[in-house]
């Protein structure tokens, strides 16, 4: 009953924080930070993994292929022993160091990044990152958890109340099975807000690959090790990818796997392998021949010619 009653008014004062920040930025007393590039924030309203560096991974992709030069700015939160998060890691893999920023705040990074001659930033995580001029706001709902519970931190697991979508420009459903679901999902969210567009899309499985970037098979036992936001959704894409059976040791999101846990995880494995998220793999031991990772890749389940056309094209 305690702990309710704290956790009611840390919740009272977290939303008390919020309005502030509102009527501050309503009124003029406080102004965000305008960059000479294009700024796209992938966001969302929840703590956990809603698929945000899936979907600005593949934006940066296609804005690449498109002959525009992207980069990504992103935060470097838990930083492991070489000074940099998971998240940079990631992202420095796929498109170069050379196109990914880090330092806070956000808005500087971003700044950086257009000094550097990026044409379009991406920022991972920008939505309540009012410091920073964005010219388009998506926002992604989770199919299986549309508002977290509901309630705002540290009740629950919003960061900001749902009629924040009024700010967005685009309403992205991840996670989304299919058009119809995402179809359900999108009527749902219309009404709070009006002024979006919608798409949906989901995590396709993409292969599974060794530690060293080779192509495995997916079979036999795995044993899920994850410190991810979602780990009920990389265990589905365990079985999807056709391993079982599946175990599940899911850790505090952004953990860096310490020696004494990789040893123990490597025993609860038994004769199976250790499946991994590129994510947790950056923040694993390298060259560890028991592992294997899952590779996820964006899919667009609905709208998302048009979605991209306004993202990279301004159209």
């Amino acid at each position: 009953m305690l702990v309710r009653s704290l956790l009611r008014a840390a919740e009272s004062g977290f939303s008390l924080g919020l309005e502030l920040r509102r009527l501050a930025r309503r009124r003029g007393w406080t102004r965000g930070h305008r960059v000479p590039a294009r700024v796209i924030s992938v966001g969302n309203l929840t703590v956990g993994g809603t698929g945000k560096t899936t979907l600005t991974l593949h934006l940066a992709e296609r804005a690449r292929a498109a002959g525009l030069a992207p980069a990504v700015v992103c935060r470097r939160y838990r930083p492991g022993p070489a000074g940099q998060g998971d998240e940079e890691l990631m992202y420095r893999g796929r498109l170069g160091a050379s196109h990914v920023f880090a330092d806070p705040p956000k808005w500087r990074s971003a700044a950086r990044a257009a000094e550097a001659g990026a044409g379009l930033v991406l920022v991972d995580d920008g939505f309540a990152h009012w410091a920073l001029e964005r010219d388009v706001d998506v926002v992604l709902v989770d199919a299986t958890d549309p508002f977290g519970g509901g309630r705002l931190l540290p009740a629950g697991r919003l960061r900001e109340p749902v009629r924040a979508l009024e700010r967005a420009h685009w309403v992205v459903v991840s996670r989304a099975p299919d058009a119809e679901t995402a179809s359900r999902l999108i009527d749902a969210l219309r009404p709070h807000a009006p002024a979006a567009r919608f798409a949906a899309g989901r995590h396709a499985l993409a292969g599974v690959c060794t530690s060293a970037g080779e192509r495995a098979e997916a079979r036999g036992r795995a044993h899920v090790v994850t410190a991810t936001g979602n780990p009920e959704a990389v265990v589905a894409s365990a079985r999807a990818a056709g391993f079982a059976p599946v175990t599940l040791s899911a850790y505090r999101d952004h953990h860096w796997f310490r020696r004494h846990e990789v040893e123990r995880e490597r025993q609860a494995a038994g004769d199976g392998c250790v499946l991994l998220t590129r994510k947790d793999a950056v923040r694993w031991p390298a060259g560890d021949a028991r592992v294997r990772v899952l590779e996820v890749a964006w899919e667009w389940v609905a709208g998302g010619d048009a979605c991209e056309a306004m993202l990279l094209a301004g159209r």
